[in-house]
């Protein structure tokens, strides 16, 4: 029996989400007892095997099966829709001479953020467009040229990754950004001219630095740290002096992260040479920001702070602001807040906590930053336990590990709150209960990791 649809892993095939979708419909049928691989078979025409090897992904399903299971289980489209991707994915397979395993046909992971999505006929036939683009970048990486659509394809699914970072989980995005990078080394092999080489390597420049982000998300440190490292000799092969800034950034927030104080303030001054006026400008001041507040030092942190907001005033007002590598106001309010409540100033750490939280619920039913609006409530947890609420700052906690957006690049934030209630008020039933809940969550990062 196949895994439940919203259990598929990301690099899962489309035969295997067509099997998991088939059998999800054929469970849904309100009929008892529950109609069987068998029954469906017998109204389909095919034996009880076919329908489980199907089922399980194991074997190709033809159009007479898939006109006939649409009918029985009145799927909507759903079936028709995924076997568009399952044929061309069994022909990818046979043309290279490879295992399902290998499969070159981009996974439902490259255009679905939640699988279960493959459930809905209208959702499936709204991404033809992205499904076609990603083939069709696929189909030209084997190539020995490429042409402008291409290059515009792969520019279109950059510009979109780096969007959908604050809200897509990082193990779901890492899948998409990484099967993009081998679809930008393949390109480089081909026969190109300087402008062309040039572009790919930009292009591969920004995705390596997204994966070395998405990375450190998920704990995989050294992965991190040499996928920083490719990006780097990227940018500078590609003469691309922001991207080699944002790769300081990325050192100075590891090192951040690491209590390596001197070590960020370091790495945030070497990049600030290279683009001090732009995007990873801005963020590479806050990051030496940052690192003076946990040292103390009030006069370099707020110096650092005007720096950063000088810098961003000097920036054209972002267009898409959910871009990872785009800095805007809301984003400066976020780490001032983080700065102050570290400098132990309460009521001006709360004043942008709370425009932090407001701005990321100001559209009714969506959390537009999950991540800010996470460590916003941590923040401000940290704010109540100094002023001797532990009720609101255990509660405060606790919102904030239900943010869904738990990685191990923000566990220190969590835990930094949990060692003050425990110091503090182990007492307190909230507090109690945000610590307990902050070690489940621990260990879940810790087993994902590890696996």
């Amino acid at each position: 029996m196949p895994r439940p649809l919203n259990q598929l892993h990301p690099d899962a095939s489309w035969t295997a989400l067509f099997g998991a979708a088939l059998q999800r419909l054929r469970l849904a049928q309100r009929s008892h007892p529950v109609m069987s691989q068998r029954e469906l078979g017998r109204r389909v025409g095919a034996d009880d095997s076919t329908v489980s090897a199907i089922e399980r992904g194991l074997l190709r399903p033809d159009e007479k099966f898939v006109d006939r299971c649409e009918q029985e289980l009145q799927a909507g489209g759903v079936l028709q829709t995924l076997f568009t991707f399952v044929n061309r994915e069994w022909d990818d397979w046979k043309r290279l001479g490879i295992s399902p395993q290998q499969g070159s046909t981009p996974p439902p992971a490259e255009l679905l953020a939640n699988p279960a999505q493959v459930t809905d006929a209208g959702q499936l036939k709204a991404l033809s467009d992205d499904a076609a683009e990603a083939i069709e970048l696929a189909e030209h990486a084997e190539a020995s040229s490429i042409g402008a659509g291409t290059l515009d394809g792969l520019d279109r699914a950059v510009d979109r990754y780096c969007r959908d970072y604050p809200s897509t989980a990082p193990g779901v995005l890492a899948v998409r950004v990484r099967r993009r990078l081998r679809d930008v080394h393949r390109l480089l092999g081909g026969k190109l001219t300087p402008t062309l080489h040039r572009h790919l390597v930009v292009a591969g420049g920004w995705l390596a630095t997204l994966l070395a982000c998405l990375q450190f998300d998920l704990g995989q440190r050294e992965a991190a740290e040499r996928t920083r490292d490719a990006a780097f000799q990227l940018a500078k092969e590609g003469k691309h002096q922001e991207i080699m800034a944002w790769t300081f950034e990325l050192l100075a927030w590891f090192a951040v992260v690491d209590r390596r104080y001197q070590e960020t303030v370091d790495y945030a001054r070497a990049g600030l040479e290279l683009a001090p006026s732009s995007s990873a400008g801005v963020q590479l001041a806050i990051q030496e920001a940052r690192a003076w507040s946990r040292l103390g030092n009030r006069r370099e942190a707020e110096h650092a702070m005007r720096h950063a907001g000088t810098a961003l005033t000097r920036l054209p007002v972002p267009y898409h602001p959910e871009h990872h590598f785009v800095f805007d106001g809301s984003k400066l309010s976020f780490y001032v807040a983080m700065c102050y409540t570290w400098l132990g100033e309460a009521d001006r750490a709360e004043e942008h906590a709370q425009e932090v939280v407001a701005h990321s619920l100001e559209v009714p039913g969506i959390v537009r930053w999950p991540t800010r609006l996470a460590i916003a409530r941590l923040d401000l947890g940290l704010i109540a336990a100094q002023r001797g609420q532990a009720d609101e700052a255990g509660q405060l906690g606790i919102a904030a590990l239900e943010s869904g957006r738990v990685v191990a690049s923000t566990l220190e934030w969590f835990a930094e709150l949990d060692a003050v209630l425990l110091r503090d008020y182990a007492d307190a039933a909230d507090a109690q209960d945000f610590h307990d809940r902050y070690l489940t969550a621990r260990r879940a990062l810790r087993q994902e990791a590890a696996s």
